[in-house]
């Protein structure tokens, strides 16, 4: 895998929804993501916003499976290649911004006539919750020691006509490694939702 910082200029920064399409530049002829959900195996790439300061370029960090190729108007700060090699019982600190969810049926379309029932997604906004959900995605993989919860302003942005929000959290801790097969797998492919928004990529770096 390839580990990458990136620019982006703040005409399409400020809109999250633009980062992700203009971060396809960087992998021309890549197939586009296919995944109907978060848990099956990741096409492309991951992304995490470093910094997004208003008026000025974003830094991101890009982790992807091929090396990224130069694209005008996107900055190419630096590639370097990663191979993760998890080993049982080590201990890792990592990081992870995420968009911790749940998923409930949608009342409002039950209730009319004739709908089928549709499930949708909701942010889970309590610590504690927080803390559940991420204990839970790691848990195949490896336990938590200790985490840090640090929550972030809503992310706006706009899909063509369309409006939309998420709620984020960056987890910072340590945990122990149970799985080495399965830590790799998430270090590839990602954890949780909204991976288009820069969430999902996990960090870790030996202790």
């Amino acid at each position: 895998m390839f580990l990458s910082r990136v620019e982006i200029p703040w005409e399409f920064s400020r809109n999250p929804y633009e980062l992700h399409r203009q971060l396809w530049r960087l992998f021309p002829g890549e197939e586009k993501e296919t995944r109907s959900n978060s848990e099956e195996s990741r096409q492309g790439f991951l992304f995490r916003i470093e910094d997004n300061p208003t008026g000025r370029p974003a830094r991101l960090l890009v982790q992807s499976r091929r090396a990224p190729e130069s694209a005008s108007g996107v900055v190419l700060v630096g590639t370097r290649e990663i191979q993760p090699q998890p080993v049982a019982g080590q201990r890792l600190s990592f990081l992870l911004t995420a968009n911790p969810v749940k998923t409930i049926a949608d009342a409002q379309r039950d209730a009319k006539p004739g709908k089928k029932s549709e499930k949708c997604r909701v942010p889970l906004i309590k610590e504690e919750e927080q803390r559940e959900w991420i204990s839970r995605k790691l848990a195949d993989a490896g336990k938590i020691e200790a985490a840090n919860v640090l929550p972030h302003a809503p992310i706006y942005f706009r899909k063509g006509n369309r409006g939309g929000k998420l709620a984020t959290v960056t987890f910072d801790g340590v945990l122990r490694v149970s799985d080495p097969a399965r830590m790799t797998e998430l270090l590839v492919n990602g954890v949780g939702p909204a991976k288009g928004f820069g969430c999902g990529l996990l960090l870790v770096r030996r202790l």
